[in-house]
């Protein structure tokens, strides 16, 4: 174990320069071309490492692909996961969009999730270099995963679970917090009500049937109905009306529903279509429009148990007591859950402000999260 953290010891540097190539390739998911060419530079870098690569070319989002330390093992795989996609527009950080500061990095992806494939990548290359040969070890890389799939039509979401299929381990690596690891996540329904009212000039105001005045009941009602540990509903868009001087006949309300379970799916979605189906505005109408949809990671026995493999391998190796954690945010990992293949989130790189301008990474956890997952992959038994 000594000679495999002394390996990503001395790639550490390396890495981080990695890390500022990929982030400086900015790579919103709906910008196919971004994303291509971080795939490409993941990919070339691969392959001079002398890993297997697959890549997966898809029409309406950025391509996909498979990173594989193919060693001989005939033990079941193990796979680590991040994605390549964004959710910055091109400048938002200014140019060059990555710098460095007092030992972190700050910029678009550092964390969210291009950290997590420096991180997957830097401990299969540790591992090749110290000879690791138990089991294959992949890294899979997603393309619209910031976008629930949604333009690839969940295609990239059918590779990740081909690619993944009978792993014994599945690392996805979203930023931590220092010590915690994702057992469980909510899923998220994005949705918007689309309220249809009559237009009248406000002059003639009472012939009129607001449709912004009929939402905004909507509005009130639904996000009276969220409860803290449970399903939550947040109205974050609103666009609705013509002109100051005419009554409004047509509003959208764009909802974030965020749910615990598979059962609540059914519950936030009667929940939202009795909304919908009463008004407090006479002669106004509402419909649901469903825009997306994501599962949630739910706590189970078999990601449990990952956890508390990790977990006892970090105090094995003086990498500190982990702590299981529940996020309300969703992520890919809901799905190889839902595949039953045992999984862990949120093991990339220590880091905060994702989806903000102030993303950072500390630069020393880049090294930390390597050895911690590589670490599991080596002391992975038998039975798992």
């Amino acid at each position: 174990m000594q000679k495999l953290f002394s390996a990503i010891d001395s790639l550490a540097e390396e890495y981080k320069d990695f890390l500022v190539k990929i982030c400086s390739i900015e790579s919103k998911s709906e910008d196919k071309a971004g994303v291509d060419a971080v795939c490409d530079a993941v990919c070339e870098k691969a392959r001079s490492l002398g890993f297997e690569v697959k890549r997966r070319k898809i029409e309406n989002a950025g391509d996909v692909a498979s990173v594989t330390y193919a060693n001989g093992g005939k033990l079941a795989p193990a796979c680590i996961s991040a994605h390549m996609d964004t959710v910055f527009e091109k400048g938002e950080f200014g140019y060059s969009p990555v710098r460095e500061e007092s030992g972190r990095l700050i910029g678009p992806g550092v964390i969210d999730c291009k950290g997590g494939i420096a991180v997957g990548l830097l401990a299969l290359e540790a591992l090749k270099r110290t000879g690791y040969s138990d089991r294959p070890v992949k890294l899979i890389l997603q393309s619209d995963e910031e976008v629930e799939s949604v333009h690839s039509g969940g295609k990239t979401l059918d590779f990740m679970l081909e690619e993944a299929a009978g792993a014994c381990a599945f690392f996805n690596c979203e930023c931590r917090e220092r010590g915690k690891l994702t057992t469980g996540r909510k899923g998220i329904i994005r949705l918007y009500l689309e309220i249809r009212g009559r237009a009248a000039h406000a002059g003639d105001y009472f012939e009129g049937r607001s449709a912004i005045r009929e939402a905004a009941y909507k509005i009130i009602e639904l996000e009276e109905k969220s409860v803290k540990d449970g399903i939550t509903y947040n109205c974050g868009v609103i666009e609705g009306g013509t002109a100051l001087n005419v009554v409004p006949d047509i509003c959208r309300v764009y909802i974030d529903v965020r749910i615990s379970n598979t059962a609540e799916f059914d519950t936030a979605m009667n929940v939202l279509e009795e909304v919908a189906a009463h008004s407090r505005v006479e002669g106004t109408s509402c419909r649901v429009v469903r825009i997306s949809d994501r599962k949630p990671m739910e706590r189970t026995p078999a990601n449990v148990r990952l956890f508390g493999h990790i977990n006892s391998v970090a105090q094995k190796y003086g990498m500190g007591k982990m702590e299981e954690f529940y996020s309300n945010g969703g992520s890919d990992a809901a799905y190889t859950t839902l595949a039953g293949i045992p999984t862990v989130d949120d093991i990339g790189p220590v880091g905060d402000n994702y989806h903000t301008k102030n993303e950072w990474c500390d630069i020393a956890s880049i090294a930390e999260s390597a050895k911690l997952i590589a670490a599991s992959v080596c002391e992975l038994g038998k039975e798992m």
